[in-house]
């Protein structure tokens, strides 16, 4: 049999054993799962069994490689678009402002428009409050601390 190659998995470097390593093929169904819309395609695309397949998804450090990739794809994608809102946003109300465009095409944007702008909104108001119950959290740490000194 020969050698397979291996990737450290970065977040587990303090304690190295040989099960915090992916193969070259748990590497290719991790890419290809972030590639592909079903575990089943995933598996072909990476050259592995539908069994294979779940055994590395139940593998706890493949599980976490691959929650790891999966948040920075959500991330990078986050950011692009962010990048892309004001962009949008003029489109949205040039398309409200100009006299040439239809009328449903108009409510169209205006809907566009007032559903990003709550959906901003709560997701304003969400950040705040966590915010402030992170404060609040570290208080009552701090309190704890000083009552168990």
């Amino acid at each position: 049999m020969g050698l397979t190659k291996t990737y450290r998995i970065v977040q587990f470097a303090p304690s190295i054993r040989k099960d915090d390593y992916l193969t070259t093929k748990q590497t290719a169904f991790l890419k290809a799962m972030l590639e592909e819309s079903t575990i089943k395609k995933a598996a072909e695309k990476a050259g592995i069994s539908r069994d294979t397949a779940y055994k590395y998804l139940k593998n706890e450090n493949f599980q976490a490689e691959l929650n790891k990739r999966r948040s920075e794809c959500v991330t990078d994608t986050v950011r692009f678009l962010q990048s892309k809102l004001s962009l949008c946003s003029e489109t949205l109300v040039n398309i409200v402002e100009n006299p040439e465009t239809g009328a449903q095409i108009k409510i169209n944007a205006i809907n566009a428009i007032f559903a990003n702008c709550k959906a901003l909104l709560e997701t304003t108001e969400i950040l705040q409050k966590m915010a402030e119950l992170e404060a609040e959290q570290e208080n009552i740490n701090e309190m704890l601390e000083s009552v168990n000194r």
